[in-house]
């Protein structure tokens, strides 16, 4: 029996909601199903997916922390959003680098392509398009990644 389809929702702190619902509405077509103000605190649910919502809060006196290296962020390290394939993964990062949210530079990971973006508040994050027909387990090794030229 499965349990679980997906992530519901990602929670993390901004310093101006109106920029972050800007940027992934332009980015990714995101949309707000919900947009609360409450007891100090705004809070909004930005659809990214079918299934994938981002929860986050901006809350007065509260700001996001300052940008660090991978595997010093934190409780969260990052998230990664996952491209309906290979078009959009193309599109995707035409847009991150257009945006100047990201360098565009792909990452072969062997049974997925990934490039990194960061949003207003500087939390770094990915999109990845997961190779069709190949296994996870040829997922390689980091030592083994290879960055890729895509159009």
């Amino acid at each position: 029996m499965k349990l679980l389809n997906d992530i519901q929702h990602l929670t993390f702190i901004t310093a101006d909601m109106d920029r972050l619902i800007a940027f992934y509405e332009r980015v990714f077509e995101a949309r707000v199903t919900v947009d609360l103000e409450e007891d100090g605190l705004r809070h909004t649910f930005i659809e990214v997916g079918p299934h994938t919502v981002l929860h986050p809060f901006q809350v007065t006196g509260v700001e996001p922390p300052d940008p660090q290296p991978m595997f010093q962020r934190g409780r969260l390290d990052h998230f990664a959003l996952n491209a309906a394939s290979e078009e959009a993964f193309r599109e995707l990062r035409r847009r991150v680098v257009t945006e100047g949210a990201g360098n565009g530079v792909v990452t072969d990971m062997g049974s997925l392509l990934s490039f990194g973006f960061a949003d207003p508040d500087g939390g770094c994050h990915e999109v990845v398009w997961v190779k069709p027909g190949v296994p996870a387990g040829a997922l390689l090794k980091r030592a083994d990644w290879a960055m890729v030229e895509i159009d």
